[in-house]
């Protein structure tokens, strides 16, 4: 079990789960609601598979960068209205669509109304009984109290309260240890961007910078086994005792980043991320490591960052002596981990055909993203414009 005195979550870990065991964890004997997506993975289907129509009923048309319009399609199906327990299972865009549901059982209204730097409505009471279940190690969801969404007029938001926290977490080897390689190397470099992200935030306090160096650490160590057994599965090799190790330490390493950004909330990557994806719909994981170098080389330029960062580099570098040489270090092994892990590294291998005098007209809007603020140094045009040509 994972616990820090910075989440008011039970965290649970095991390698396989059964309906015995959920049923176990959620209290209740009751009917659920079961949010989840068609992504092909055996072993969350023979769980839900488990559970008879009397027992649950089962959303699973949940899609990428969910879309308020399909949350409350969900929230008025007259069948929810009858469980007493919900429980998302799948990525971090499940995790946030069960919390969104969880929001609205209690509060009421429309999702959209919840949304904006002006929203119409705030969240007042404590979300319904939510149980969260990742089937990525990356995203962090099941531990934090915030969701994305993308509103009826495109743009994607970040809602949060301490009131849409789940009241349980499992972290499941099974549902991740046979991950395809793709999703394993961007949902694995989110986690790590949530853990540098943390560091590099104006919100950070040195718990949550512990947890960050932490969590930055577990990821560096264990991602490249993780993708390397993806590979090798993949290929016809058996899931072997090591490809379970694997899941379950970056699983864990995703789980304590989210407890830190949880506090920090994230920061530039992130909010240039959103543009990424409501205007090409580039994965989420996809896109936040794409700036990741770029915001690492500006992160740099501030000294309590580089303290930090350091303390991860010296895990790796032992070595090394000085921060200017640890920092340089590990901003060499983040470049050199995305190419391995094959992450486009310009926009044209994302398909986005972009010359620097379209930077303005498209990533203006970042700067109005509540996460742009939270960049250590402060991001401006003027530092955040030319990363992003270099990548042009």
């Amino acid at each position: 079990m994972i616990s820090s005195p910075l989440s008011p979550l039970k965290v649970i870990e095991c390698k396989h789960i059964t309906k015995a065991v959920l049923r176990r964890i959620s209290g209740t004997d009751g009917k659920i609601a079961i949010v989840t997506d068609n992504a092909p993975i055996e072993s969350k289907a023979r769980l839900i598979a488990s559970f008879s129509k009397d027992e649950a009923i089962v959303f699973d048309n949940v899609q990428p960068n969910p879309r308020t319009s399909d949350i409350m399609q969900m929230f008025g199906d007259k069948a929810f209205s009858t469980c007493s327990v919900i429980v998302g299972i799948g990525g971090g865009s499940v995790l946030d669509s069960a919390k969104a549901l969880a929001m609205l059982r209690t509060n009421g209204g429309a999702l959209d109304d919840y949304l904006g730097n002006s929203p119409k409505r705030k969240i007042e009471k404590r979300c319904a009984p939510l149980i969260l279940l990742p089937t990525t190690a990356g995203t962090g969801s099941e531990v934090t109290k915030v969701g994305v969404y993308t509103s009826e007029n495109g743009r994607k938001y970040t809602l949060g309260s301490p009131l849409m926290h789940a009241h349980k977490a499992v972290l499941v080897q099974d549902f991740v240890v046979k991950a395809p390689p793709a999703l394993v190397a961007s949902t694995g470099l989110d986690a790590l961007d949530h853990a540098f992200e943390s560091i590099w935030n104006r919100n950070s306090e040195p718990e949550t910078l512990e947890l960050s160096v932490k969590a930055a650490i577990e990821v560096l160590s264990n991602i490249r086994t993780m993708y390397d057994s993806s590979v090798a599965i993949i290929g016809g090799k058996p899931v072997d005792e090591a490809a379970y190790r694997a899941a379950k330490r970056m699983l864990h390493a995703s789980c304590v980043a989210g407890m830190a950004f949880n506090l920090t909330g994230t920061a530039a990557g992130h909010a240039l991320s959103f543009v990424l994806s409501e205007t090409w719909h580039v994965p989420h994981g996809t896109a936040c490591a794409f700036t990741l170098n770029g915001v690492f080389a500006l992160a740099c330029q501030n000294d309590c960052t580089k303290e930090y960062l350091a303390k991860v580099s010296k895990h790796f570098h032992p070595q090394l002596r000085t921060v200017d040489k640890l920092v340089s270090a590990l901003q060499k092994d983040v470049a050199e981990l995305t190419v391995y892990l094959r992450q486009p590294q310009k926009f044209s291998d994302l398909g986005i055909e972009l010359t620097p005098d379209k930077i303005d007209c498209n990533f203006e809007r970042s700067f109005d993203d509540p996460k742009m603020w939270n960049q250590l140094p402060v991001a401006t045009k003027e530092n955040i414009y030319p990363l992003l040509e270099e990548l042009c």
